[in-house]
């Protein structure tokens, strides 16, 4: 899987272009293609899909602070994943 930094989760109220790029250009060179769209609204359940954590347990046992459900429309910028990693999650209905 491509190098992924942006998610956006089910229906989002506000367009991802607006949210994680400068401008249009930015939106098609750069940031359209670092963008995983889901339904799944399980933080590590995502994580496990984009391969940066092998497994849930694996999450449960070292970032207990991840296992959390996104269900409530919410834009959460720059979370610390793992050491190298940050994700930015547009949260739909």
């Amino acid at each position: 899987m491509a190098y992924i930094e942006n998610v956006v989760i089910g229906k989002p109220i506000a367009e991802p272009q607006q949210m994680f790029a400068l401008d249009e250009n930015d939106w098609n060179r750069i940031e359209q293609a670092n963008t995983y769209y889901t339904n799944e609204r399980f933080l590590p359940r995502i994580l496990v899909e984009l391969g940066i954590y092998p497994s849930i347990s694996e999450i449960r046992r070292n970032k207990p602070n991840l296992m959390v459900s996104l269900d409530n429309v919410d834009f959460i910028d720059n979370l610390k994943v793992s050491k190298k990693r940050r994700l930015w999650i547009l949260v739909g209905e």
